[in-house]
């Protein structure tokens, strides 16, 4: 079960939650043995965050866990995809992304 954390800088409509949610969707299937079927996604937007001493974004932090591990290629290419995806939806000035593998996860 993937759980993707996204803090925002700025406001988020429920336009732009609902098609970074379909993105992050898409984008998790890049990760071997994930899909948007078990994904649990949580957004919270208007966060105080603050890059290089600076707060003048937006910037965006996006945490994903995971159950197990993967090669660090599929990370990338997850990361290329969601950086490329908040620009776009966005304008994010600056994200990080972060992966934490979790050896053990339990959900119903």
């Amino acid at each position: 079960m993937p759980f993707i954390d996204v803090k925002l800088s700025c406001s988020l409509t429920k336009v732009q939650e609902t098609a970074l949610k379909a993105e992050l969707g898409r984008a998790i299937s890049l990760i071997p043995g994930k899909s948007e079927s078990s994904l649990m996604i949580q957004f919270s937007d208007c966060c105080r965050l603050w890059f290089g001493g600076e707060n003048e974004g937006p910037f965006a932090f996006v945490n994903v866990m995971v159950l197990g591990s993967a090669d660090r290629k599929f990370y990338s290419d997850f990361t290329d995809q969601v950086i490329a995806v908040f620009k776009k939806e966005l304008q994010i000035k600056r994200i990080y992304v972060k992966f934490e593998e979790v050896p053990n996860w339990f959900w119903d």
